[in-house]
């Protein structure tokens, strides 16, 4: 007999309290954020609350780890889109780097293309995008904006 639970909308189940990365943020500030709210990854948000990625621990770490040319490159980048140039200087950009953590963003080192879906999404079709996906949290929009999230979890005990 087919469970009636897993034909209502993915908004029925969903959690409206979703804590967001904004993309300009500095990656530190994005470190700090994820660690102040215990949470492994985030979805990223546009001023304009479209959904445009996701970041998580692991990104950031990579990114902290990373050797000093990709970060170098990643200090130019930023500074390229703010002023239009970039740093010519050597010892100024080893200055920088030291810091990218401070100068880049959550844009520069997220991973866009999260996984998401429509609110109004049948929980069996979220079920089935988390299998496909293997994920645990699918992020809910509407137009492109976040609305929610719902967990592997949520789908669990609404399908139990």
């Amino acid at each position: 007999m087919p469970n009636p639970a897993l034909a209502a909308p993915a908004r029925a189940i969903m959690n409206t309290q979703v804590a967001c990365i904004y993309e300009g943020w500095s990656i530190d500030r994005a470190r700090h954020f994820l660690a102040r709210h215990n949470l492994s990854q985030a979805p990223v948000i546009a001023s304009d609350h479209q959904l445009v990625g996701v970041l998580s621990s692991a990104r950031i770490a990579g990114f902290l780890n990373s050797d000093e040319t990709y970060r170098a490159q990643a200090v130019n980048d930023s500074f390229r889109r703010a002023t239009g140039t970039e740093i010519e200087n050597l010892d100024e950009l080893t200055q920088w780097v030291r810091r990218a953590q401070v100068y880049c963003t959550a844009h520069q080192i997220m991973r866009t293309n999260p996984v998401s879906a429509e609110a109004d999404t049948s929980i069996e079709a979220l079920r089935a995008l988390a299998l496909q996906e293997q994920t645990h949290a699918i992020y809910l929009t509407e137009a492109g904006l976040l609305v929610g999230v719902v967990t592997a979890l949520d789908i669990l005990a609404a399908t139990t």
